[in-house]
């Protein structure tokens, strides 16, 4: 759209007076969205707010007391969600709107001071230790409830990471980082598994229409789970043949999923994964041939260059 293009638009009748004024603002730049900006403060705030809290507690609690601490954040818990509660319109499995500017972090607030009173309850009085899994399990079924009562994708994304965490598996990032993706034996296997399950989830739920906008936070939850999954598997486990085999059939279904939501980020996942199994297997065929790992090495950099401008344009990140 040129700037002239309202004016075009609007001699030949396509929009009206009050429409072309509208347009008019925007496209002159005297009207400027500060949506983005705005939604990312709240979520700054909201994550300062809770950070805040517990540090406060943290360098006070002599002087707060334990028992005030946990009852002071259970009432504004119950405050945040007595708030949401009283707002909120009626269940739809279709998108619904925010019934107030701020009734999204609202529910987050609560859903972040749900989990510290329940991690201040398990690490000060160790109540939970004898059951920490059923805690867990619990946690992610209420975040389950509240994502899909309130609406909330956020709340979502906890819920999935919940119950990873109820299946021993860390989706933290600095656990990547640190190189402790799976902490304990064969937990790649409860990866792969975990991260199938969220795709046949992610499918049932998108086909019978049930909060299709979720799809996407599953999907990309669970092809990465999946595909980190295997990938560990590759290098821990002699059978190579099935891991390669699970690597390209995840490929596969992401190409799929990539096309399906429009998302660039999946065929990313896909092509990465994909070239680390592929390069798995050049490596035990070829050995230590320096020359054909210089030309390997030259033609992965452009085959991925090449990747980023071909697909790039054909996708649109969501």
């Amino acid at each position: 759209m040129t700037r002239e293009t309202p004016k075009e638009l609007f001699d030949k009748g396509l929009i009206t007076e009050d429409q072309f004024q509208k347009i008019d603002l925007i496209i002159s730049g005297k009207l400027v969205s500060v949506f983005y900006e705005l939604r990312s403060l709240l979520y700054l705030g909201v994550m300062l707010f809770t950070t805040g809290v517990g540090i406060l507690i943290y360098q006070n609690i002599g002087e707060f007391g334990h028992i005030l601490s946990i009852i002071a954040l259970a009432i504004l818990t119950l405050v945040c969600f007595w708030y949401a509660f009283k707002h909120v319109a009626g269940y739809s499995n279709e998108a619904l709107k925010a019934p107030t500017p701020y009734f999204d972090y609202v529910v987050l607030l609560g859903s972040l001071l749900f989990i510290s009173v329940q991690g201040y309850l398990q690490f000060q009085f160790g109540w939970l230790n004898d059951k920490l899994g059923v805690s867990t399990l619990i946690t992610a079924a209420f975040f389950f409830y509240i994502a899909y009562r309130f609406d909330n994708v956020g709340i979502l994304s906890l819920a999935i990471t919940a119950l990873a965490s109820f299946w021993s598996i860390s989706v933290s990032p600095q656990k990547w980082y640190s190189g402790n993706f799976f902490e304990g034996s064969h937990l790649y296997t409860t990866a792969i598994i975990f991260g199938a399950s969220l795709a046949v989830i992610a499918v049932v739920f998108d086909k019978r229409g049930i909060k299709k906008h979720f799809t996407f936070t599953y999907l990309n939850f669970c092809i990465l789970i999946f595909f980190v999954g295997a990938i560990v598997g590759l290098f821990d486990e002699k059978i190579t043949a099935l891991y390669v085999l699970l690597i390209y059939g995840g490929c596969v279904f992401a190409y799929y999923m990539a096309r399906y939501e429009k998302s660039f980020l999946f065929l990313l996942y896909a092509f990465i994964s994909g070239y680390v199994a592929t390069t798995y297997l050049v490596a035990i065929a070829m050995g230590d041939e320096i020359g054909f790992w210089f030309l390997y090495s030259i033609a992965s950099c452009g085959g991925f260059v090449y990747f980023l401008i071909k697909y790039k344009s054909f996708f649109t990140q969501k």
